[in-house]
């Protein structure tokens, strides 16, 4: 007792100087094993007959799995080992833990154990342990393992008896109830091998061709025995299945379990939806704009609390620039080309996270969320490691030797040439031991509460490097937070304490579930947790990550709330239990015994703010042309931007028509609409001469005065010469009731590729003036075009006045769009112009002279990649306001005003031909994007000066070219790529103010502006994407159809897919509104390479 006390008083004196247990220094502590007893490794020998050059899955690691095996309150670790034997750790209470797994008969020994996971597939209330295994030729080594737990720390492998002795190269499998039966059944994740891992003769036929070994197996738990039904329940069998992730949810919230797998190499991933029927129907592409390229593994969690489960996938693509070209050859578009006519689906090597937008369709925000870049990475764990309410990200990675380095790729070649030369055989264990190791921190995000993420490795003491594959979260002392658990290659595996209680003091609450019948752990249920107006949702699925399963308690974090208010558990049988005015920070265990059966609640009807209708039927054709094929160094292609629209009553009959661009070598069409609100293709007017022009830009106005509507049409794009006469824009002139001739002699004798036409009559004399934009200089990217300030002499005859009457218009910048607008209230016109690398442009009006005012005026600093503008007096102070669509914030390309992306532009080797090279900032300094073979391609003068790429991968803009080649560059910034509100604050000054987060996960191209729910405040109705990006960005894809509810203040709020009604997939270019015979108003997106659609308000 004094010892005790004497002890006591040391400690809080400060007089005890060592201790067994580290001390909580930050959010995380890593544990020794000397303290827990865990030394459990997986260390990995490779021999000339087998490495990883012959089993590419060589340094996949081995799995966790937790449990409480002897249901003493106590979660204890199961690891897998691809060598060695597996280790089971009993869980004896702070921290301590002791090894059984030989006496306990779970050992598992002999090659090669992979994923693991715990459940009680029997139905008797005690932990199993399922064990996958690969890589042995001989299947009957590859057999899967059940140990059946026998209730006294012993187990017995009975996989055969059970049937779920699955002998093809398995990656994991997962149990789960996904016929509502009442008991478990199994996925099997397996994979293929090596010979249909790379791009080689890969076609549409191999999608056909099956192999039982590498297909995935779904076993209907039929009383204890399992029944494969993989055919009859619908899954993808083919040979090139690379399973590597499982993931099961309710993903669109009917009660039904569905699976997301993770493929890596040329598949793309699969989505199961569950019918209810025994069936599944995969239906990636209809829900899904594109997928990690090689998808390792998953998770699914909901991690924004709103009801709805989110996906995420992990690849290999690196975060720092030096990394990123160590790993970077040539953009493939080769290969692209070929996957895509072989029938594989869009796919780019990056972490993906899919946003659950409804369950209708999900948004990939990795890059906005701050999550895509994690380097060669394996699980991925959404839990709330803080208890803060939001789940935070751990994510393992690693690789222990990188043939992906380029480098060494070179080298191989090389050894290659070599060995053909001198008839010597390589040595595979001496290449082997050439190649460089990837060993990088473990990721760890906080979850900001707002869609974005913050790394928080060093923060957290998350931050050692080593080789990291699977892993698990798991509250291992009960003290109400997640710890973690990873198996590591080569060294011990990580124990890492959750500090939380003591940094953060946050709240929570912790939950088990006891079923009934065979699912006595209530796998596959859902608890939802109100606490402080914050509502959270988990559901029981415990296979997660890559190769591993977690701990069967739930924790909810609950930040400063002082009380639960309610938690609602949803049975997979569908009974309902809710508890109601809990104290936090305490375990509670909800049977299933306790839940009532309740009638399905009736779904709340909502009334869709846009109803689709289909009144025309036209289909925009984009011709076939790459971009990158005569300009390698492009940061996107530039001749897929149209088409756009023009509206207005050409024929006189009281009813709006419509003109749609085309591309080039297919025409557009003028549209009339008939009194059943039906438009019908017009044939009086001839477009086919002009159908080498590509159509950029089209309006109709009156150019002679005589009171019908004339069409000016914008000839753009990128696929002629400057010179082409395939540029020259087109004025048809209405000759009286909607015929159209081509005029001769009206418009100045110039070329420009343009984008953008806008009328008014700037110099108040009674006739529409024109001011025609111009887009791209064909084969100068990012010189500037020629704009125009054309003055019509009020008989529809043009002169260009743009250099004696706006001066600096003329090579303004890389104009997409434009406004005339009276911003000061004085009656006369002002020119507002967005483009690309340009800033906010304003031309004031001065008695019919432009003066460009912007730095002036709060534009100072907007340079970005905007695309279109709109205006309305959002704010209802009387003056306009504007809208502009920008690029967005979820790319790869990061800037802001201290370390703006930007472009260096001029003919550096002197061939004819400019030389546009794109630039971006990795820690404070600044870098060329694109990689060796990219930038060399373009510039023959660098081939000698780097033959590494490790002489390159480290090289700034300015050590990449001397300063006298640098002398002379056109240089460019863009320092804003958010889509964005301009509010007009009065006196000439303007306040550029992001829109909300929904605004930026895709480029815009289309707006609208108008008060659509009838309120008396006006709103915002926004479409884009971009498709036609360099391989290494992929596909911006994320929205289809944005509407944002004005309060009449300047401020907007999200109408969310379910309410607003809009579902525009595609590429969209334009919006415009259109008046039908009822007075009802249509919204026309059109959209490139597909057909406009129509929406009309509901509440007309």
């Amino acid at each position: 007792m004094k010892s005790t006390s004497l002890l006591k008083i040391l400690s809080l004196s400060g007089l005890v100087f060592f201790s067994c247990t580290p001390q909580a220094d930050k959010m995380f502590t890593l544990m020794p094993s000397s303290v827990t007893g865990i030394d459990f490794r997986n260390p990995l020998q490779e021999t000339e007959q087998f490495n990883v050059l012959n089993y590419g899955y060589l340094y996949n690691g081995g799995g966790v799995a937790i449990g409480d095996i002897n249901d003493d309150g106590f979660s204890d670790i199961y690891f897998t080992g691809n060598m060695v034997g597996s280790r089971l750790y009993l869980n004896q209470g702070n921290f301590k833990f002791k090894e059984i797994a030989e006496q306990a008969g779970v050992f598992a020994s002999g090659l090669w154990n992979t994923g693991t996971t715990m459940a009680d597939v029997n139905g008797d209330g005690f932990m199993d342990i399922y064990v996958c295994r690969s890589a042995a030729k001989d299947s009957n080594k590859r057999k899967n393992l059940l140990f059946i737990n026998n209730g006294d720390l012993t187990f017995t492998e009975k996989g055969e008896e059970y049937g779920v002795d699955d002998s093809g190269y398995s990656t994991q499998g997962a149990f789960f109830d996904y016929d509502k039966d009442g008991d478990l059944d199994l996925y099997v994740l397996n994979h293929s091998t090596q010979e249909y891992a790379g791009l080689g003769k890969i076609s549409r036929h191999h999608k056909k061709q099956k192999n039982k070994s590498y297909s995935d197996k779904l076993m209907r738990n039929d009383n204890g025995k399992f029944v494969d039904v993989s055919d009859e329940a619908g899954l993808v069998s083919n040979i090139l299945g690379f399973g590597l992730g499982i993931a099961v949810s309710d993903l669109n919230n009917d009660s039904w379990l569905d699976l997301y797998i993770s493929n890596d190499y040329n598949e793309q991933d699969y989505l199961y939806l569950n019918n209810g029927d025994g069936t599944f129907s995969e239906q990636l592409e209809d829900y899904i704009g594109h997928v990690s390229l090689y998808s390792m593994g998953s998770d699914i969690a909901d991690i924004n609390n709103d009801g709805l489960t989110d996906i995420m996938t992990l690849d290999m693509l690196p975060e720092g620039n030096y990394r990123i070209k160590m790993t970077s050859g040539p953009d493939n578009f080769e290969k692209l080309s070929h996957l895509e006519k072989n029938g594989f689906y869009n796919q780019t090597m990056r972490n993906m996270l899919q946003l659950n937008r409804g369950g209708d369709y999900f948004s990939e925000i990795g890059q906005f969320s701050g999550v895509s870049n994690t380097d060669w990475s394996w699980a991925s764990l959404f839990t709330d490691l803080d208890n803060d309410g939001f789940k935070d990200l751990f994510i393992t990675n690693g690789y222990r030797k990188d043939y992906t380095n380029m480098d060494f790729m070179n080298y191989v070649v090389q050894e290659k040439i070599n060995e053909r030369k001198t008839k010597e055989k390589i040595q595979l264990k001496e290449l082997i031991d050439k190649m460089p190791s990837t060993i990088e921190e473990n990721y760890t995000y906080k979850n900001n509460g707002d869609l974005t993420f913050s790394k928080v490795n060093k923060d957290w003491g998350l931050d050692q490097k080593t080789l990291s594959n699977g892993a698990a979260y798991v509250d291992l002392d009960n003290d109400g937070d997640m710890d973690l658990v990873v198996n590591n290659i080569d060294e011990k595996a990580f124990i890492y304490r959750n500090n939380a209680e003591k940094f953060t003091q946050n709240n929570y609450l912790k939950i088990a579930l006891k079923g009934t019948g065979k699912n006595k752990f209530g796998i596959g249920a859902k608890v939802n947790v109100n606490s402080g107006g914050m509502m959270q949702t988990q559901e029981l699925l415990n296979t997660r990550g890559y190769q591993s399963s977690v701990d069967f308690n739930l924790i909810f974090g609950i930040g400063k709330s002082p009380k639960v208010d309610q938690v609602e558990v949803i049975w997979p049988n569908q009974k309902k239990q809710i508890i109601t005015d809990l104290e936090p920070n305490q375990k509670i265990i909800l049977l299933e015994t306790n839940a009532t059966a309740t009638e399905p609640e009736k779904e709340e009807v909502i009334t869709d703010l846009f109803e689709e209708v289909t009144p025309l039927n036209f289909t925009h054709k984009e011709n076939n042309y790459n971009d990158f094929k005569r300009e390698i160094m492009l940061p996107h292609m530039l001749s897929t931007l149209g088409p756009k629209l023009a509206v207005g009553d050409v024929n006189g009959d009281g009813l709006e028509d419509a003109f749609i661009g085309g591309a080039k070598g297919s025409v557009g069409g003028l549209f009339l609409q008939n009194r059943s609100g039906i438009f019908v293709k017009s044939n009086n007017i001839d477009l086919e001469p002009d159908a080498s022009s590509e159509d950029m830009g089209a309006l109709f106005f009156d150019a002679d005065g005589d009171l019908d509507l004339d069409l000016f049409v914008v000839s753009g794009g990128n696929e002629f010469d400057k010179t082409a006469s395939a540029l020259k824009d087109r004025l048809y002139i209405n000759v009286g009731k909607g015929n159209f001739i081509k005029s001769k002699g009206n418009l100045p004798d110039y070329l420009s590729s343009g984008s953008v036409i806008k009328s008014a009559d700037y110099d108040n004399d009674g006739d529409m003036d024109l001011f025609v934009g111009g887009r791209i200089l064909p084969n100068e990217y990012p010189y500037p075009p020629q704009s125009f300030l054309l003055q019509n002499n009020g008989k529809g005859v043009f002169e260009d006045i743009t250099e004696n009457k706006a001066n600096g218009l003329q090579n303004i910048g890389m104009v997409s769009d434009a406004l005339w607008t009276d911003f000061n209230g004085d009656s006369f016109p002002d020119l507002i112009l967005v483009g690309e690398w340009m800033p906010i442009t304003l031309f004031v009006n001065k008695n019919g002279n432009l003066e460009n005012i912007s730095e002036n005026v709060g534009f100072k600093n907007s340079e970005g990649w905007w695309n279109t503008i709109a205006q309305a007096d959002f704010d209802k102070d009387g003056d306009m306001d504007y809208v502009a669509g920008n690029f967005g914030l979820n790319s790869q390309l990061k800037t802001s005003i201290d370390y703006p992306i930007g472009i260096y532009a001029k003919d550096y080797d002197n061939n004819g031909s400019v030389d546009p090279i794109l630039s971006c900032y990795d820690e404070g300094k600044n870098y060329p994007v694109f990689s060796k073979d990219d930038i060399q391609q373009q510039l023959t003068i660098l081939k000698n000066r780097f033959v590494k790429y490790s002489e390159y991968a480290g090289l700034t803009i300015d050590q990449v070219f001397t300063s006298e080649e640098l002398e002379g560059s056109k240089v460019l910034y863009a320092k804003n790529f958010e889509t964005s509100y301009i509010e007009n604050i009065g006196s000439g000054q303007f306040k550029i103010t992001a829109l909300p987060k929904e605004s930026q996960f895709s480029p815009i191209y289309g707006l609208s502006t108008g008060d659509f729910n009838q309120d008396g405040h006006i709103d915002i109705v926004m479409g884009g994407n971009f498709t036609a990006s360099r391989v290494k960005f992929g596909n911006y894809d994320a929205i289809k159809g944005i509407c944002f509810l004005g309060d009449g203040s300047g401020k907007f709020s999200y109408l969310d897919a379910s309410e607003s009604g809009l579902m525009v997939s595609g590429e969209v270019r334009d919006i415009q509104k259109i008046i039908s015979p009822s007075g009802e108003q249509y919204l026309v997106f059109t959209r490139n390479n597909d057909t406009p659609k129509f929406y009309k308000t509901t509440l007309n």
